[in-house]
């Protein structure tokens, strides 16, 4: 009798051997053959799911975003208040080997979606999703009274988003960033900070350039 094969689950054993390829050795080194490898799968067993190196690159992609979005759901039916948004904001920041997996495959297609509009309308779509996951934190965490009702979560949520992933690059290309945030993540002392604040005031908004004034 034939054995059943779960394509789906094949699917994802095949990502995740990418997501380990790409957290030790970087995207370069992500290849069909290299896959095939360490998988114990052969190319053409690989082809049949993915029709190439960019269709698999994609793959991984997808599959770091399930990572994320199942992790997201877990911490929020699991954590509350702050220290449920200090593990929210963790989860892509490149803390570990699998994280690190996460950051440079996300960072890879941020670039790659900058000129291909199905791709960025797919890469915006895990952001929004993210930014979501972040803003019910934020929400929680006042219910709780972690922080004031006075803040916006949706703005907020953003701006935090934003702080992680500029973060996150920055560790990606500077060593010395890596090993300060990996020895103490500053995520909670943002955080800290923001609960202090009882009533923090965003700044209006100013012209990017202002004019030369008459007297020159």
């Amino acid at each position: 009798m034939p054995r059943i094969v779960d394509h789906k689950e094949r699917r994802r054993q095949i990502c995740d051997v990418l997501l380990d390829i790409v957290a030790e050795a970087g995207i370069g080194s992500a290849t069909i053959r290299e896959v095939a490898d360490r998988s114990g799968w052969s190319t053409g067993v690989i082809g049949h799911y993915f029709r190439g190196r960019d269709d698999l690159l994609l793959g991984g992609l997808r599959r770091a975003a399930e990572i994320l979005a199942e992790r997201h759901t877990r911490l929020l039916d699991t954590l509350d208040g702050v220290q449920a948004l200090e593990q929210l904001l963790e989860t892509s920041v490149p803390l570990d080997g699998r994280r690190l997996a996460l950051a440079r495959i996300f960072f890879f297609f941020f670039v790659e979606a900058m000129t291909d509009e199905v791709l960025r309308q797919e890469v915006e779509s895990y952001l929004v999703a993210w930014r979501k996951a972040i803003a019910r934190a934020i929400r929680k965490a006042q219910d709780n009274g972690d922080l004031s009702t006075d803040i916006d979560a949706k703005e907020l949520a953003k701006d935090l988003v934003g702080l992680a992933d500029g973060m996150s690059m920055h560790a990606l290309l500077d060593q010395n960033v890596m090993v300060r945030l990996r020895e103490q993540s500053p995520v909670r002392y943002w955080l800290t900070r923001l609960a202090r604040d009882p009533s923090p005031e965003r700044p209006s908004p100013r012209p990017a350039f202002s004019r030369p004034s008459a007297d020159g």
